[in-house]
């Protein structure tokens, strides 16, 4: 590797990294993909566009510390939560799946989990160039909100901010 691409690639990846922090700006977005995913035992799975109900879905990383800051609070959501309302799922991006059930298993274990290869068109699609990302999906499929960076998920500002994009119009 020339001393051009090496600068490149080390760019690249400070990029990606100083994405892996707290910057709280949500975007909103057109439509959730069907995303191809493994299940926390490597059995092939999808993550549906549409669901039964609105979904927090957390886009995560096991080397990114803001990542797995956040997961003990996104766990205390889920479990406020009423059943069916909204639902929250964790995607690890890795390409192996047993460390990362490892880890939810001492640290978040009420998360739905799944993994996801990075190295999938879908995550580029999602526009995911920093960790975490986390979108708040309708049950249709359409993306209410888009936030980067580590959040308190059990903080009463955020639960309020919850209610009112999911309140009906």
């Amino acid at each position: 590797m020339n001393r051009r691409h090496a600068l490149a690639a080390m760019t690249g990846t400070a990029a990606w990294l100083a994405g892996c922090g707290d910057a709280l700006a949500p975007a909103t977005g057109p439509r959730w993909p069907v995303l191809a995913v493994q299940d926390l035992t490597g059995r092939p799975a999808t993550l549906p566009a549409v669901s039964h109900a609105a979904r927090i879905i957390n886009l995560w990383a096991l080397w990114c510390p803001p990542c797995r800051r956040e997961l003990p609070s996104l766990e205390r959501l889920a479990w406020t939560l009423a059943p069916g309302v909204l639902d929250v799922w964790t995607v690890a991006l890795a390409e192996d799946g047993f460390p990362v059930r490892e880890y939810l298993a001492q640290h978040a274990p009420g998360l739905h989990g799944v993994v996801m290869s990075p190295q999938l068109p879908a995550v580029k699609d999602l526009g995911v160039d920093a960790l975490p990302q986390t979108f708040l999906v309708a049950p249709d499929g359409q993306v209410l909100a888009r936030w980067v960076g580590a959040r308190e998920w059990d903080s009463q500002a955020v639960r309020d901010d919850l209610d009112r994009r999911l309140a009906p119009p």
